[in-house]
């Protein structure tokens, strides 16, 4: 599995980005969205990298 950048935004409008494994923990992550529990969970790529390749 490889990292990937994510930006959260919970219930409260804050912002976060980190890196998660874009297996379990992303799909955790959406699960979250889909309980309301937060508002969106977004995978960004930073500027000037191109995505990682699916296999």
């Amino acid at each position: 599995m490889a990292d990937v950048a994510v930006e959260i935004v919970n219930n409260s409008k804050q912002t976060v980005r980190m890196t998660v494994d874009d297996g379990e923990q992303l799909d955790y992550l959406k699960k979250l969205v889909r309980r309301e529990d937060l508002q969106s969970v977004k995978v960004v790529t930073p500027a000037g990298r191109k995505p990682a390749a699916s296999k």
